[in-house]
């Protein structure tokens, strides 16, 4: 991993606990290298991934909420 994704990669991981009390890394994965690679923000990412991979895992309300 280079360094500038794994910063990005804890700024995901820090959203992502911020938001729903659990990290990016304690859900299904998600193509993390793909949306770095796409430029995306980390907020962009995780919304990505909500929609791509944990959407059936995490009710709306509760993604939403914050």
């Amino acid at each position: 991993m280079t360094d500038g994704f794994k910063a990005w990669m804890r700024q995901c991981d820090n959203q992502v606990s911020a938001k729903i009390g659990l990290g990016a890394f304690d859900l299904p994965d998600a193509t993390w290298r793909d949306y770095f690679d796409d430029g995306m923000t980390p907020a962009e990412a995780i919304d990505s991934a909500y929609m791509d991979q944990w959407s059936d895992e995490i009710p709306d309300d509760i993604w939403y909420s914050n």
